[in-house]
């Protein structure tokens, strides 16, 4: 009988039901660790093809050089633990890594099989777990830092001019020099990237190279971009279903790609006839023309203050005749007119609108897959409250609820006021720091609440404190962008009636959870 599972990592992009995503905080860790490596060594690992270009550009008497250029073979799964842990070993003597940080990366590389019924099954040879997954969020990240510990070898590498390393993908320049001398140099390479347990492919006494998406010379001393045979580019249509803006900006996007790629407007004609087809293909009419990048770099940009701005990015579809923006920017005139009290937080300045594509294939049937699946496995149901007394239960037996707005009525002999909250972890974690603030004075100005609880103190006046949750919802998506939760608290305070402890500035707070490693679907007890 077929069993029906899947091949997963800790850190993979999939849609993993409940698991925690791990490698979106070491992705955070390991881009720290490297950052701090690149700064102090500075040794030259590219990020992109203009980085390639800046280094290039500055090599000096190109005539007199060549090019030696190396891959390394199945870089990802060549990755062994050993190598990984030598290398984390070496970056602590330029950044500081904690043994919880160490331990999250090494545990991110288990990989594990996930059957449709939630079961997890783990190999028996724990040192087989161990995998550098291609497409997980953080294995460029690893890659990166193996990189960075090659490089550091390799600079010690006689007659090199200068090298740097993309990924798996390798360059350097050698002065010219005869066939023997440059196998010598060729061997010497090889054997610092087999001490680490790595294999690469060497090409030596080159003078022009296809290296990522660009074409160099060190003959002449240009560049030109570079397409793997039988590699048209194809672009999205004219009349396809996508935002006017993206339609618009596309072809002058193109137009700005080639001319860096370019080293002057003789190489960009040579280049230009490929991309002019491919537009007339998707229907457009325009002719990519070239501009010289350093008439652009010379208009300094002018610094403008940044503004606390909404965005509403409704989808946009050609189907819908209305004319959404224009509906949108009528309904902040007549609702937040200029006598309106909350004008100066809402109007045309800071809210502003921005269309977004539709959802595609793919991310329809991801989305029905995991419907799906929760409807078939629904989470297991834990406990609802810990408090010792349950008839003391500050939501009558319900405190561990989580991904919650709630509301604190505060009532006095002759007055009653409101404050509202939300707990993207359990209610009850975020009540027991409420009544620290209520208890200790040096938290009496952690929030609004407890500024006036503290106020009804000082005045020796009785009052009471009631807690129910008026709306649940969920953190922050990262497909979409958007926050429920903030969105859902906003709109409660704009609802709150009578005394509102909250300030009008919550209004445009930015939200909390978007930075946090991964605040959805939380393992449940």
């Amino acid at each position: 009988m077929a069993l029906g599972c899947r091949c997963l990592s800790p850190i993979e992009r999939q849609n993993i039901g409940r698991y925690l995503y791990i490698g979106r905080v070491t992705k955070t860790i390991l881009d720290r660790i490297n950052t701090d490596i690149r700064s102090q060594t500075n040794v030259n690992q590219w990020g992109n093809t203009m980085s390639v270009l800046e280094w290039f550009t500055n090599l000096p008497e190109k005539s007199s050089l060549k090019f030696m250029v190396f891959d390394i073979v199945d870089f990802y799964p060549s990755i062994t633990a050993d190598l990984l842990k030598k290398c984390l070993n070496w970056a602590k003597s330029y950044t500081r890594i904690s043994d919880t940080e160490y331990d999250t990366i090494m545990h991110a590389r288990r990989s594990l099989l996930h059957d449709h019924k939630g079961g997890t099954w783990e190999k028996r040879e724990t040192a087989k777990q161990f995998d550098v997954s291609m497409g997980a969020f953080d294995g460029a990240e690893v890659c990166e830092l193996v990189g960075l510990f090659v490089l550091k070898d390799l600079e010690r590498i006689p007659d090199v001019t200068s090298l740097g390393l993309y990924r798996d993908d390798g360059l350097a320049v050698m002065r010219s020099c005869p066939g023997n001398k440059a196998d010598r140099i060729r061997k010497a390479l090889i054997r610092c990237f087999n001490a680490c347990g790595l294999k690469i492919t060497v090409q030596t006494n080159l003078r022009t190279v296809d290296f990522l998406d660009v074409t160099l010379n060190l003959a002449t001393g240009e560049h030109h971009p570079y397409r793997k045979p039988n590699n048209d580019p194809i672009y999205v249509n004219r009349q396809s279903n996508h935002p006017p803006n993206i339609i618009k900006n596309l072809p002058s996007a193109i137009e700005r790609r080639i001319s860096e790629l370019s080293s002057n407007e003789e190489t960009f004609a040579t280049a230009a006839p490929i991309y002019n087809h491919a537009l007339e293909s998707a229907g457009y009419s325009h002719k990519i023309e070239y501009h010289n990048r350093e008439d652009g770099n010379s208009t300094q940009k002018k610094k403008r203050r940044s503004r606390k701005i909404i965005w509403y990015n409704p989808p946009y579809s050609k189907n819908v005749k209305s004319n959404i923006g224009a509906h949108f920017l009528k309904l902040i005139d007549k609702h937040f007119p200029k006598a309106s009290r909350l004008h100066k937080i809402f109007n045309r300045s800071t809210l502003k609108i921005s269309y977004s594509c539709m959802r595609n294939i793919q991310q329809i049937i991801k989305s029905h897959n995991s419907k799906v699946m929760k409807e078939a496995n629904p989470p297991p149901t834990g406990k609802t409250c810990n408090c010792r007394d349950p008839t003391s239960c500050p939501l009558n037996g319900h405190c561990l609820v989580d991904d919650v707005i709630y509301k604190a009525t505060v009532t006095t002999t002759n007055n009653t006021a409101s404050y509202i909250g939300l707990a993207s972890g359990e209610f009850k974690k975020r009540y027991n720091n409420h009544n620290k603030s209520f208890r200790h004075e040096r938290y009496r100005k952690e929030t609004e609440l407890s500024k006036y609880i503290w106020q009804l103190k000082d005045e020796e006046a009785t009052y009471s404190v009631n807690w129910e949750i008026v709306a649940k919802s969920n953190t922050h998506r990262r497909q979409s962008g958007m926050c429920n939760l903030c969105m859902e608290e906003k709109l409660q305070i704009i609802r709150l009636r009578g005394n509102a402890l909250n300030k009008r500035n919550e209004f445009i707070s930015t939200c909390r959870h978007k930075k946090k490693p991964s605040t959805r679907d939380k393992p449940k007890r």
